[in-house]
């Protein structure tokens, strides 16, 4: 197939959150099983902050509508890619991208990718009219280009010159809506409405994540488990009527990890490399050089659970601190190191609990890209209690390293962990159900009742590294998505030769 990715930002050119890491590695999996794949984001200013040079082509101007019979320039430019980055097209606006800072943040974002939106959607119609390369599907990430599937769906000439080709949603996040709280307005835009001009001021209260999801062959997020979630007042962030009443055309897909970069046996931030089958020589080295760098005792007996991300609510801190007094207290010999950083109130409370437990504690609440690497290949337990989790991205990257993850059942957590049955050695780590801290000390418990069996514990870290989460395996789970996909559009096409699905209204 001829697939499309749509995003507002993408690696290596430019790379704000985890959006960006998806559209370079799934893209360049999809290639390898012989897909013709190519993506299409702004031409941000913030490209210029990563210090390479790209070799463009400028190939064309585009005037796009902006407001009645007023267009606005925009320029493609087309960088044909490598061995690892598939063929990129950039789409260049002065005010709008190349001069802004930040690729996120701004009052007028709304304004800004949707004007990215409408830009694609012209220059495709002007790819079909010259013959040049069109996709099959186009497949567009989060609320940035929610306009494109409304537009391509629904407004003349879009709607009959892409009738034939399957539009497809991924949302990584649900919180994330467009440039207006959605969540409070009244009364709710309910997608049945035209989309504004892009200069009009009721574009803004148009919600562009809720019009991708009505209007998409398919939609999807980034778990299973969160795909049923999101259809729950408590995750679905007040779309889930909207999620409810399209729940049949609603999947998940687990993201992958990049297990090049993510290699314990080559990776240059560990000091001893180690493999699945020398795990048990060679971690316990890492855990001395990790124990001494945060200054607790290198006792190599020692349970030592770590937890890396941000101090959140959504993290589960406020189970861990009530937990973890509890812990230190009746089993002594237990270590905990915490790298992240967040709020204020988590910080105070974490450098209170360690100077009740100096000699159990070590912290380090601040960004460092080397520290989690040493965390993964040297700790024993990954404490991840978190209260909602989508993806798990966490969680993947300790299994690959063999650190042996303890979670709260939730999101892409409840895909990626299946709990340790000592009896049949089978599964890869621990979890609890409920928001309570009793349940994870339980927990916590159990996995330390366990790391004092050796053997029992070695074949645990085989099982975690052993676990498959690549994002080979995830680009396969991508093709089946995509061609149920088209299967839709040609079942939809048969139903009516112009097909544009309306909504009730909500």
């Amino acid at each position: 197939m001829r697939i499309l990715f749509v995003a507002a930002e993408a690696a290596p050119f430019v790379s704000v959150g985890g959006l960006s890491q998806v559209l370079y590695f799934l893209p360049t999996a999809l290639k390898k099983l012989g897909h013709d794949v190519r993506i299409i984001t702004p031409l941000h200013g913030a490209m210029q902050k990563t210090g390479r040079r790209w070799s463009m082509q400028r190939q064309a101007e585009i005037p796009v509508p902006v407001e009645k019979a007023e267009t606005l320039s925009c320029f493609l430019h087309y960088y044909k890619g490598t061995s690892s980055i598939v063929p990129s097209y950039f789409v260049e606006n002065t005010e709008y991208f190349s001069l802004r800072a930040n690729v996120f943040g701004y009052g007028d974002d709304h304004i800004r990718f949707s004007l990215f939106s409408r830009t694609v959607l012209e220059w495709l119609t002007h790819q079909q009219k010259s013959g040049d390369w069109m996709p099959d599907v186009i497949h567009c990430n989060d609320w940035h280009t929610g306009y494109v599937i409304d537009w391509g769906r629904r407004q003349s000439p879009y709607q009959s010159a892409f009738r034939q080709i399957s539009f497809v949603y991924t949302v990584h996040n649900f919180s994330y809506q467009g440039n207006y709280d959605f969540r409070y307005q009244s009364p709710r835009d309910d997608g049945t409405e035209p989309l504004a001009d892009i200069l009009n001021p009721a574009l803004q209260r148009q919600n562009p994540l809720l019009r991708g999801i009505l209007y998409a062959d398919s939609v999807n997020t980034v778990s299973p488990t969160h795909a049923i979630e999101v259809t729950t007042p408590e995750y679905a962030e007040g779309l889930e009527d909207v999620l409810l009443a399209e729940k049949g055309k609603l999947s998940g897909i687990l993201n992958g990890l990049d297990t090049r970069e993510f290699n314990p046996l080559k990776d240059p931030l560990v000091k001893y490399r180690f493999s699945k089958s020398t795990a048990h020589t060679q971690r316990p080295k890492n855990k001395t050089v990790l124990q001494k760098q945060f200054f607790l005792d290198p006792n190599p007996k020692a349970p030592l659970l770590t937890f890396l991300g941000r101090l959140a609510p959504q993290k589960g801190w406020d189970l861990l601190f009530e937990t973890l007094p509890h812990l230190l207290s009746h089993i002594p010999d237990t270590q905990l190191i915490v790298v992240g950083n967040g709020d204020d109130l988590y910080r105070q409370r974490l450098f209170a609990l360690q100077k009740s437990f100096p000699k159990q504690i070590g912290l380090h609440l601040q960004s460092d890209f080397r520290l989690p690497r040493m965390l993964f290949a040297g700790g024993d337990m990954m404490l991840i209690p978190s209260m909602f989790e989508p993806g798990g991205i966490v969680a993947l990257e300790a299994l690959r390293y063999g650190n042996v993850p303890i979670i709260r059942r939730t999101g892409g957590l409840n895909d990626i962990v299946t709990d340790f049955d000592p009896h049949t050695r089978s599964g890869n780590g621990f979890s609890f159900k409920d928001r309570d801290p009793w349940a994870l000390f339980a927990t916590i418990v159990s996995a330390i009742t366990l790391y004092r069996q050796p053997s029992v514990w070695h074949t645990l870290i085989y099982n975690a590294m052993e676990s498959d989460f690549s994002w080979e395996h995830s680009a396969k789970e991508y093709d089946l998505w995509y061609a149920d996909a088209r299967k839709k559009r040609i079942r939809a096409l048969k139903m009516s030769p112009h097909p544009a699905y309306i909504p009730q209204r909500i």
